[in-house]
């Protein structure tokens, strides 16, 4: 039996968007119905559109979440004051565990399949995932550098350049479903080698 639908404005959005997400990875943007999202929402239509009033509405807004959510998975508080190589290697298992769930490779294939048609789903995805994650990293590199821990020239380029490394070639693997291991064991020591690397690129402090 369909659960009532709650009063409360958060609790509503939140289960549209759960409805809206089912139904966009089950059947991508173009084969998505709205009668098949109202129905797995099981509240009223009018409520749905007061909330979100196109399908492309409710897209965006499931990429946003989609990409938020990411940002909160990476968070480093627990390891603030961990030395370069120790906070480096955890921050990219992190986004490793997080950027190949289904939901995440669920949005590079969409890019792939309808990004000509919606140039904003990236700029949502960068707005609130890649540029938040690359502006904590960044930061991070400009402060060891300041402590004469490791030399960066420049923090976001060397952040975005640490991304490329770790992370471009797993999510490539996800995507197009090429042979790899993503388990806990093999993510770590994934992240342990390009980290080996990245901080053999950016050599000693002067």
């Amino acid at each position: 039996m369909r659960s009532p639908v709650s009063r409360n404005p958060e609790v509503v959005r939140t289960r549209i968007l759960d409805a809206a997400q089912a139904e966009f990875m089950a059947e991508g943007f173009a084969g998505a119905s709205t009668n098949r999202i109202l129905e797995r929402f099981g509240g009223s239509k009018p409520t749905m559109f007061r909330h979100f009033e196109t399908k492309r509405a409710l897209f965006e807004a499931v990429v946003a979440r989609i990409a938020e959510r990411w940002r909160d998975a990476v968070d480093m508080a627990d390891v603030r004051d961990a030395e370069p190589r120790e906070w480096l290697e955890r921050f990219g298992v992190r986004a490793l565990r997080w950027i190949l769930t289904d939901e995440s490779i669920f949005v590079g294939r969409m890019a792939i399949a309808e990004g000509h048609l919606f140039p904003e789903v990236g700029e949502a995805y960068r707005q609130h995932a890649v540029t938040p994650l690359n502006d904590l990293l960044a930061a991070q590199l400009a402060a060891w550098t300041a402590r004469g821990l490791l030399h960066c020239d420049d923090p976001e380029r060397a952040a975005l350049a640490f991304f490329d490394l770790t992370l471009a070639g797993m999510v490539s693997r996800k995507l197009y479903r090429v042979d790899a291991r993503f388990d806990d064991a093999s993510l770590a020591d994934h992240a342990h080698a390009c980290v080996s690397i990245f901080l053999h690129g950016l050599g000693k402090p002067a």
